[in-house]
């Protein structure tokens, strides 16, 4: 027994930080949308890029509308529904075969990207790969796209994006930088991704490249700003006002976790619309489900956008896309500040936002990282006050297998505190549940001998 270590989930813990993804070699704390693979891919780039032509925004349009165009004559005459229209083609998604990336719709996407990722033309190429976002983005809200390979793809592509956008910040000249930025920005901002917020903070979030230096750091801050009015002015029009609780609301979820965006056909251009085959009595006249939004938490709404965007009104689909998006632009503001060096502002907001459940993390880890462990147990008193339930999210099971319990644990072994230990253990103890019974004795004895040991040495 004396060679048990009382110390072990402090040990661990702290290991796990400072060698896991939680730590961090360019900035002195973890960061959620930004990853230095970005850097290191934009740089082995480099040397496939030249000074080379891409080719004019007209024609970029046209070699990615044409196999898409291509792909929406060939469901029309296949599909006994599909309806043509001066628009194009109009086909209820029930009847739609699912979307395979392996039709070659997006060729065109393919041949376009591939043309100006290995220039440094960078207006030109920025123009060009952001003409592909914008209509991939519609193509795939259009489609039946029920395994997410397209949704996959349009992740893929922002990715892509961001890699360039990277080398823009790095290469060219400010001036440069800031108009590239703001096609970018102008494109987030657009209604393809109002509705998928998860992408939308993605795309902003290239501006993450400029706010490591002094004289560009400016443009990320103002394509952020630029993302949050769109989203208030959306909101606004849909008719919630401002039922969200501005950038600080929180939803339960996964750093890291690309969660689906909620999808809309009310522009069909070249495209599928939705049917309604709902039950008419349970919804509106538009199929919808009745208009009641403050009956509806924001998780029941992101629950229906992600079952069926139809079951909700455009009111709903906007409140749920504001949800999600105070959301997301958590992880780019937070972000934004610890690439600026504003570190201790850093923590602030990860402190002040320990509702949200990677953001909790997040702090924990400076915490143990720091090994201020009274600190980190007045923080976990602090979560288990207000969110009783919350669970970790950026820590794996065998290193916190009672989630925030094991972080307390941590913090009492650190700080010799056995009275408490020995009551946690015993409480594991008395729970015939519990799976790990024989470690928890293990424990127990641990730390029994050592207060008796602690209260001889006192005796004597």
């Amino acid at each position: 027994m004396g060679s048990f270590n009382r110390r072990q989930d402090a040990d661990d813990l702290i290991d796990y930080v400072n060698n896991g993804w939680l730590s961090s070699v360019e900035f002195d704390g973890p960061t959620f949308l930004w990853n230095h693979m970005i850097r290191e891919a934009s740089q082995e780039d480099a040397e496939h890029r030249n000074d080379v032509p891409v080719a004019s925004l007209s024609d970029a349009d046209m070699v990615i509308n044409m196999p898409m165009q291509w792909y929406f004559d060939a469901l029309a005459s296949m599909v006994p529904t599909a309806e043509r229209t001066d628009g194009g083609v109009e086909i209820p998604r029930i009847d739609m075969p699912t979307f395979s990336i392996d039709s070659q719709a997006l060729s065109g996407v393919d041949a376009v990207v591939g043309n100006a990722v290995i220039s440094t033309r960078w207006l030109d190429a920025v123009g060009n790969l952001t003409k592909a976002v914008e209509m991939t983005a519609r193509f795939v809200g259009n489609v039946a796209d029920r395994d997410n390979e397209g949704f996959d793809y349009l992740k893929d592509l922002i990715q892509t994006v961001r890699v360039y956008m990277d080398a823009v910040a790095c290469n060219a000249d400010p001036m440069t930088g800031e108009q590239a930025l703001r096609m970018v920005t102008q494109v987030a901002c657009n209604e393809d991704f109002r509705l998928n917020a998860m992408q939308m903070v993605e795309l902003l979030s290239c501006g993450l490249s400029f706010a490591q230096w002094d004289d560009t750091r400016m443009f990320a801050y103002d394509a952020l700003n630029k993302g949050i009015a769109a989203m208030r002015d959306f909101a606004a029009k849909s008719g919630n006002g401002n039922n969200g609780n501005g950038t600080d609301t929180t939803m339960h979820g996964s750093a890291g976790t690309q969660s689906r965006g909620i999808r809309t056909d009310t522009d069909v251009v070249d495209g599928a619309k939705d049917t309604n085959t709902t039950n008419p009595s349970a919804h509106d006249g538009d199929g919808s489900v009745a208009d009641d939004s403050s009956a509806l938490s924001p998780e029941e709404l992101n629950d229906l956008a992600m079952l069926d965007p139809s079951l909700l009104s455009q009111r709903q689909l906007a409140q749920t896309a504001q949800n999600q998006f105070d959301h997301a632009v958590q992880f780019l503001r937070h972000d934004l500040m610890r690439i600026s060096g504003d570190s201790d502002e850093a923590d602030r907001f990860l402190r002040d936002n320990h509702t949200s459940e990677p953001l909790a993390d997040a702090y924990a880890a400076r915490l143990i990282a720091a090994e201020r462990w009274q600190d980190l147990l007045n923080f976990v008193d602090l979560v288990e006050r207000d969110t009783p339930n919350q669970t970790t999210v950026m820590f794996p099971e065998e290193v916190v297998p009672y989630e925030w319990e094991t972080i307390r644990e941590a913090a009492l072994e650190a700080l010799g505190r056995g009275d408490e230990l020995v009551a946690m253990y015993q409480e594991r103890l008395d729970d015939t549940y519990d799976p790990n019974t024989e470690l928890n004795h293990m424990k127990l004895q641990a730390w029994l001998q050592s207060d008796a040991g602690d209260a001889s040495d006192d005796t004597f």
